[in-house]
C-alpha cells in the first residue's frame, strides 16, 4: 500500500485490500497506516479464505461498484516503480481490444522474470511443458514463456502472470468473477481462455516494471503448494480442457508420484504427506464423479 501511494503520486489510484480470511491479527502498523489513508484505500474482509480467486474477487467487484475505470490486481509481495501503474493503464489503450496488460517482473535482484506466456495450455503442452518431458520439449518451453523474446520489447501473448496486471473496466464485466475452482494456481491460463472467448487481447508492456518477492508467501506453505498445483490441474484440464479420463489418471498419478519422491529428501513434505495424499485423492475422485 505504502509503496503504491508513495510512487504513484502522478495517477489517480484507490487501493482496495483484501483480507482472505488470515489467521493472523493485523499488524498495528497496517491499521495506522489504513486509518491514516482511509480516503484512498478500502479494507475488505473475506469471511473465509477460497483461493486466489475468490479474495480478488471481493476487490474486483467492489471496485466496479465504485465506478472504477481500470483495475489492477496484484500480490501482496509485489513492489511497484515508479510510474508502473501510469504504464500499465496507458497499455490499456494501445488497442480497443486489450482487456489485460502486464507489466515486465523482476526479482529483488532486478533479473527479469518468467511472467507471460504465448500460447494457450493444452492438454498436450500440460505433459509437455509442466512435467519432466519438459527437458525433451525445451525449444517449446522457451517458446511458451516467450524467453525466445526481448524482455524490454512490448508484445502481444496469450495470458500473463497473475501477481500483477491491469484490467479495463469493460473487459472485466465480461470475464470476471474468476473461477473460484482453483484455489491456487492455472487462474491465468483459465483467465487466457475467457480472453479469447470474449474477443480480448493481453498485452506485455516492459515499461512498466514491478519487483515481485516470488515465494515469500506461498514459499512458506510447500505441501500446500504442491497440493493446490495437483488439485488446480486437475480442475482445469476437466473444465476447460475436457481432458479424458486416463490422461487425468495419468497428471494426478504423477503428481502424487513425484511428491512421494521429494518426501525422501525432504522432511517438511515427508510430515503432510497424508494430507497431501488424501485432498488430491478427495479432488480426483470428486472429478470422476461429475463423469
Amino acid at each position: 500500500m505504502k509503496n503504491i501511494i508513495e510512487t504513484q503520486n502522478d495517477s489517480p489510484v484507490h487501493i482496495y485490500l483484501v483480507d482472505n480470511a488470515s489467521k493472523a491479527a493485523m499488524p498495528k502498523e497496517v491499521s495506522e497506516y489504513l486509518a491514516a489513508y482511509k480516503e484512498k484505500i478500502t479494507f475488505l474482509q473475506a469471511d473465509e479464505n477460497r483461493g486466489y480467486a475468490a479474495g480478488n474477487n471481493l476487490g474486483i467487484l467492489r471496485a466496479l461498484a465504485d465506478g472504477c475505470e481500470n483495475l489492477i490486481i496484484a500480490n501482496n509481495d509485489i513492489t511497484f516503480q515508479k510510474h508502473a501503474v501510469k504504464e500499465l493503464v496507458r497499455s490499456l489503450d494501445v488497442e480497443k481490444r486489450i482487456g489485460i496488460a502486464g507489466p515486465k517482473v523482476v526479482n529483488e535482484k532486478k533479473e527479469t522474470q518468467a511472467s507471460r506466456c504465448s500460447m494457450k495450455t493444452g492438454i498436450v503442452e500440460v505433459f509437455q511443458l509442466f512435467t519432466a518431458a519438459k527437458l525433451l520439449f525445451r525449444r517449446k518451453w522457451r517458446r511458451y514463456y516467450c524467453l525466445n523474446q526481448d524482455p524490454d520489447q512490448a508484445a502481444f501473448v496469450y495470458y500473463v502472470s497473475g501477481c500483477c496486471f491491469a484490467m479495463s473496466k469493460e473487459c472485466a464485466l465480461s470475464v470476471t468473477p474468476l473461477d473460484e475452482g482453483t484455489v491456487l494456481y492455472n487462474e491465468e491460463m483459465i483467465l487466457g481462455i475467457w480472453m479469447e472467448r470474449k474477443n480480448y487481447r493481453t498485452y506485455y508492456n516492459p515499461k512498466s516494471v514491478v519487483v515481485h518477492q516470488h515465494g515469500s508467501t506461498t514459499g512458506k506453505g510447500r505441501p500446500f503448494m504442491h497440493q493446490c498445483i495437483c488439485q488446480s490441474e486437475l480442475y482445469y484440464c476437466r473444465k476447460y480442457l475436457h481432458a479424458k479420463q486416463w490422461q487425468l489418471f495419468l497428471l494426478y498419478q504423477y503428481r502424487r508420484g513425484l511428491y512421494r519422491l521429494r518426501c525422501i529428501k525432504d522432511p517438511v513434505l515427508r510430515k503432510y504427506k497424508d494430507v497431501f495424499l488424501r485432498e488430491t485423492k478427495a479432488k480426483y475422485r470428486e472429478g470422476k464423479a461429475l463423469k
